[in-house]
């Protein structure tokens, strides 16, 4: 099958090849542009640090990167969505809890929650939000990214999904 998300415009905020070449095989326009139907957001991980050698600062920073930023990107998207009378598709990307010490799990602890509340808050207006935990940046993370804000997916939201690296 191919032309899942044909005619749907995708930003994605944050670098990620698997995802923009799956995106663009199932025939997305992925560019800059505000005006879009899917916004992706791809986390750059933070560097590992244990957390007896965290300061505040670089705690507040993953917290920043890891979850305020995903939030208000999310937000100001859905509030274009709504403007437009459309629904639209949320997908978040990043690392799971356990891989990048205390301060990255924190947010991504916290970005599950948060997936699942944007999910039933704004269901009603047709956004769908999820999230993928993973390290994986091959062709399984853009293949279920590109599922995922599909109109396949249309009754999949608030899922926090993780992909095994050992398959």
């Amino acid at each position: 099958m191919s032309g899942w998300l044909s005619g749907k415009r995708v930003r994605i905020e944050g670098v990620s090849p698997a995802i923009a070449s799956a995106l663009a095989a199932q025939d997305a326009a992925v560019d800059d542009s505000e005006d879009c139907d899917i916004w992706v957001h791809v986390a750059p991980p933070p560097a590992i640090r244990l957390a007896h050698e965290l300061t505040h600062s670089e705690w507040r920073a993953s917290l920043d990167i890891g979850l305020d930023r995903r939030f208000l990107g999310a937000r100001d998207f859905a509030a274009q969505c709504r403007a437009r009378g459309t629904g639209g598709a949320v997908l978040f990307v990043g690392a799971p809890e356990q891989a990048l010490g205390a301060d990255h799990a924190a947010a991504a602890g916290a970005l599950g929650n948060l997936t699942k509340t944007l999910s039933v808050e704004w269901a009603r207006d047709g956004i769908r939000v999820n999230s993928i935990l993973t390290r994986d940046t091959g062709n399984t993370l853009g293949n279920l990214a590109a599922y995922l804000v599909s109109d396949y997916a249309a009754y999949v939201t608030g899922a926090v999904m993780g992909i095994d690296l050992d398959d």
